[in-house]
């Protein structure tokens, strides 16, 4: 067995699940290159390989495994960290404090994740069978592909969609990247064989290529971005609610397209629409609510595609998609729930959801959530501003959610989290807990304890915090970062009183990105009577809530807020392998599994 970054330090039986329940596989760039450019591959290189493997200890889904490759493939298992970007199992076996196996040519591509890394898994059986070339087979002789131990070629380079149509790779060398990370609009990047690297090209700047034989070229050139018919999309209705309900609808939207292989179309917020008539002027709720700033570079696209995720901007979709997408999509390509295949939609280029924040809230659909995290000019200024405050050393990381439009006469608390419509023992909002947690412990009184504590952990104060933390046995640092609506000024008050820490505008009014991201708004031409145009304000309020939402990751506990979906959020930025140090992420699911926190003296009799 070849080892490529191996640091287990547990070992567990428990198998590893697909979130997805598909295979992931590695997009082989090189079906862009110019035939003439390439070394050709004849009708008998091309074979379907099949395997049968066997672990040592146990066999899932992968015992049986297809692969289309070359009959020059040599195979290999190895194993990668799962903090690793390249894990395409997106790190799953860190839960278990283990790394993963995989499957690979020893060219360095993909055949198929494997278990973690508690066994040893052999190929008992491998066999080819001829098949016909296509234009994916067309690979460069001189490529390797990510799993090699020095790969090269434009599978070293990062995924961007160029044209809405193709992919092509972006730069990894220092300089290139800024260019390639959207701060230069027109850039490409080609692989250039003989110098081997990634280098920029802007066709509005040069008039020749930087190299000789420039592979894997985008935007228009060579004739790449053409669509042959073959590519399908999918539009999603964003919420019509605040960031993380709209973050929700994302998530699903990113599962579906995933899981139905469709490009997803992020598309700039409208104005309130009627639902097949088109629009209604004057009310601008639906796109300010909805509008999180992602054509305008204050999300890190470059990681989500990174982990298989393919979008694209709808100012680089070509006109006659957007003009069947959204709300002119036809009535026969719209569906609300669940994750239909294809052939339920033959004639569909586009095909619309129209529910994902209503029908996709369960864990699986929720999963893309973890790769979908702010630009890294935002993550550092939050990491910056804190650590100016505070100090490199965050213990203690708070939300305070107050959710303070209920009524206390009708509801019995005017923090609707703890009043009837959303308490955690009554309604449908708290029955995930309330059936997780009769797996958890036998006794009722501490069931209940449990979950009083958790709904406290809404609209707190400093003595719900002390109370909650107490009883997940955390102390209450001198000063801690906390995030705050601030929709209750006493409470907020209180907090700061006790050595709360926050980020004020003052801290990054002034930040020339802020600027910048408003340009690029301003600069897509919006007819502002349908499309959302958001102000100045607009943007430095949505930097203040991503810079709030990413120190919450900082903090080596986390107390987070019942029924938020901001808190939610953040519990998928920190990790899985992180849930243990919070009182709110993944409750049900931990309480489900027994899976006692740390410092929580529980006695569950036998």
């Amino acid at each position: 067995m070849t080892h490529f970054t191996l640091h287990a330090r547990k070992l567990t039986d428990s198998p590893i699940v697909d979130p997805y329940q598909s295979t992931p596989k590695i997009i082989d760039e090189s079906q862009y290159h110019k035939k003439e450019e390439t070394s050709a591959v004849s009708d008998t290189d091309c074979v379907t390989w099949s395997f049968k493997l066997e672990g040592s200890k146990y066999t899932h889904a992968w015992e049986s495994l297809t692969y289309p490759g070359l009959l020059s493939d040599e195979f290999e298992v190895i194993t990668i960290n799962a903090e690793s970007d390249l894990d395409p199992q997106s790190g799953q076996c860190l839960n278990f404090d283990l790394s993963q196996l995989l499957l690979v040519t020893k060219t360095g591509y993909l055949v198929a994740p494997l278990s973690c890394s508690n066994q040893e898994i052999s190929i008992l059986q491998k066999k080819s069978e001829p098949r016909e070339c296509f234009k994916e087979d067309l690979k460069l002789r001189e490529l390797s592909g990510p799993f090699a131990p020095k790969p090269k070629g434009p599978s070293m380079c990062r995924h961007f969609f160029g044209c809405g149509e193709c992919i092509s790779h972006g730069a990894t060398n220092s300089g290139a990247e800024e260019i390639i990370s959207g701060e230069e609009d027109g850039s490409v990047c080609v692989w250039c064989e003989k110098e081997g690297s990634c280098k920029p090209y802007n066709k509005a700047k040069s008039d020749s290529l930087p190299c000789s034989k420039a592979v894997g070229i985008g935007n228009g050139l060579a004739s790449k971005c053409t669509d042959e018919g073959n590519t399908l999309y999918l539009s999603f209705f964003w919420n019509n609610g605040r960031v993380n309900n709209n973050m929700v609808a994302l998530a699903a939207a990113l599962s579906v397209s995933k899981h139905m292989k469709r490009i997803l179309i992020l598309s700039q917020p409208i104005q309130k629409a009627s639902h097949f008539t088109g629009y209604r002027r004057g009310d601008n709720n639906h796109g300010k609510s909805a509008f999180l700033g992602i054509l305008e570079g204050m999300w890190d696209m470059e990681f989500l595609r990174s982990k298989g995720f393919k979008v694209a901007f709808e100012t680089e979709i070509p006109k006659k998609i957007l003009e069947i997408s959204g709300y002119n999509t036809p009535s026969h390509c719209r569906f609300a729930s669940g994750y239909p295949d294809n052939s339920k939609f033959p004639t569909c280029k586009v095909v619309l959801l129209t529910q994902p924040f209503q029908n996709y809230k369960d864990l699986k659909s929720q999963r893309p959530k973890e790769f979908v995290r702010p630009a890294k000019w935002l993550r550092d200024a939050s990491e910056r501003i804190i650590e100016k405050k505070i100090g490199s050393r965050i213990e203690l990381s708070v939300h305070q959610r107050h959710h303070n439009w209920g009524n206390a006469k009708k509801h019995g608390s005017k923090f609707l989290c703890r009043g009837s419509l959303k308490n955690i023992f009554t309604t449908k909002i708290g029955k995930e807990y309330r059936e997780a947690i009769q797996n958890w412990h036998p006794d009722k009184e501490e069931r209940h304890k449990m979950l009083a504590l958790t709904q406290l952990s809404c609209a707190a104060n400093f003595s719900d915090l002390q109370q909650v933390l107490g009883y997940w046995k955390q102390n209450i640092p001198e000063r801690f970062f906390m995030a705050s609506d601030r929709e209750e000024i006493d409470r907020y008050e209180d907090m700061i009183k006790h050595g709360a820490v926050t980020i004020e505008k003052e801290d990054f009014k002034n930040m020339p990105e802020i600027k910048a991201a408003f340009e690029k708004h301003n600069s897509f031409g919006w007819d502002c009577s349908y499309k959302y145009c958001a102000p100045y304000k607009k943007f430095l309020q949505l930097t203040g809530v991503y810079l709030d939402m990413w120190g919450m990751t900082l903090g080596k506990f986390f107390m987070g807020g019942y029924y938020s979906t901001m808190s939610d959020t953040v519990c998928f930025w920190r990790g899985w392998n992180r849930m243990n140090d919070s009182n709110i992420c993944f409750l049900p699911h931990r309480l489900q599994k027994k899976w006692v926190r740390p410092g929580i003296d529980v006695d569950i009799p036998k």
